[in-house]
């Protein structure tokens, strides 16, 4: 599922490809899962969550209070997000910490995370069982995940920052043909002291925050920009890159910038998400993989910066956002692929709180502040099950 959080969503889900034991086996490295019991009741402050469900789904947790550890767990439930397993893969100590690890739930059986080695190599682990057993990667020689998709059952891509500063950010592509095992570089950014990787494309200039594939050929960087806007498109698995326009109005983005979600993707049709400050924010939808556009408005109430998250081709929900985090007190939902909005009144006023939140469809949500709060105590989780009309508090902890 795709995660709305403060600013934009986070990585892209792809239908990954199932792997045996066997298969992971043969001759390649395997990390096993722990098997870890923990005390009943121990609560976990939340980092990020991805919901397949409205029962199942994964989370980077911290299992003692963030205010003083970054280091982060991996976690499952299968209640609704009330308790959690953990199911961290056996990795060097301190592989997986606050800001460099990733996470990429494809289902309630597989799903990827990216962490970085004492070394400074990314690694990436992988597991079909839920958890109960992982196989790990070779080491990638680039420290700074940002993103990893799988668009197939054996392909995928892994967004590797070479760092950001004054509105440039050099990135590389790296690519796997088997599931996850290994990784070639694919593309790369033109930086201070490096060759451009046979002109693919990719520039320095706006930061880069996800990549997304709707096929093993085609795919998408959102990006965002200090002035103007670009959404980055490959046609060909990821080796060269190009710049794609999106038919905006001819004043847009030139006061402030404009920020581009991840691309989501839903049959042949797909979704894009663009934030305007201080104006507005834009939806344009393809059905024909991006060769042509519809643009729609978004209702004003849903603010610069909506969360948007779509189900299918007609059904979606917005969640509506303004600047520093702040939630608005209605959400806006949509049955025909964006093309209006009705807005739903929230039982709860989040405010300035700075929560995420994850749907797992149009009714059912879950919504949970990032780390500690004020206090150093554990943040409540929220979960609705009428789109936002109501919801109910608790506090998560392990089983």
């Amino acid at each position: 599922m795709l995660a709305l959080a403060v600013l934009v969503g986070a990585s892209g889900c792809g239908v990954a490809g199932a792997r045996t034991h066997s298969d992971a086996a043969k001759g390649r490295e395997k990390a096993a899962s722990p098997s870890v019991r923990s005390p009943a009741q121990q609560p976990v402050w939340m980092d990020s969550v991805q919901m397949v469900s409205a029962s199942t789904g994964w989370a980077l947790i911290f299992t003692s209070n963030p205010s003083n550890s970054s280091v982060l767990a991996v976690a499952r439930t299968a209640d609704g997000g009330r308790t959690w397993a953990l199911v961290t893969p056996a990795a060097p100590r301190g592989s997986f910490v606050q800001g460099t690890t990733v996470l990429d739930a494809a289902s309630a059986q597989r799903a990827w995370v990216v962490g970085v080695t004492p070394g400074h190599k990314s690694v990436i682990f992988g597991t079909v069982d839920a958890g109960r057993s992982w196989w790990r990667s070779e080491a990638v020689a680039a420290a700074q995940p940002v993103a990893v998709d799988f668009a197939s059952r054996s392909r995928g891509w892994l967004l590797e920052s070479m760092g950001a500063a004054m509105g440039s950010n050099p990135v590389r592509v790296y690519r796997t043909a088997d599931g996850g095992l290994r990784w070639s570089l694919a593309a790369m950014s033109q930086a201070s002291g490096e060759a451009a990787a046979n002109g693919s494309g990719l520039p320095v200039e706006c930061g880069k925050v996800g990549i997304s594939f709707s096929s093993p050929q085609a795919g998408w960087i959102a990006t965002r920009c200090n002035l103007g806007y670009s959404i980055l498109v490959s046609r060909d698995g990821g080796a060269h890159w190009a710049s794609k326009q999106l038919p905006i109005p001819r004043s847009a983005c030139e006061q402030g910038g404009c920020e581009i979600s991840e691309p989501q993707f839903a049959g042949n049709t797909t979704f894009l998400e663009m934030s305007d400050y201080p104006d507005a924010a834009f939806l344009f939808v393809s059905r024909d993989a991006g060769a042509s556009w519809r643009t729609i408005v978004m209702p004003s109430g849903a603010g610069p910066y909506p969360r948007v998250q779509f189900f299918g081709p007609a059904e979606g929900i917005a969640v509506s956002a303004g600047p520093q985090g702040s939630i608005g007190r209605d959400f806006y939902l949509t049955s025909d692929g964006g093309l209006t909005w009705t807005p739903v009144r929230q039982g709860r006023h989040f405010g300035l709180s700075g929560p995420s939140f994850d749907f797992a469809s149009p009714a059912i949500g879950f919504a949970w502040v990032a780390g500690a709060d004020s206090a150093g105590s554990v943040p409540s989780m929220y979960r609705t099950s009428d789109s936002g009309r109501t919801w109910t508090a608790f506090v998560p902890h392990l089983s």
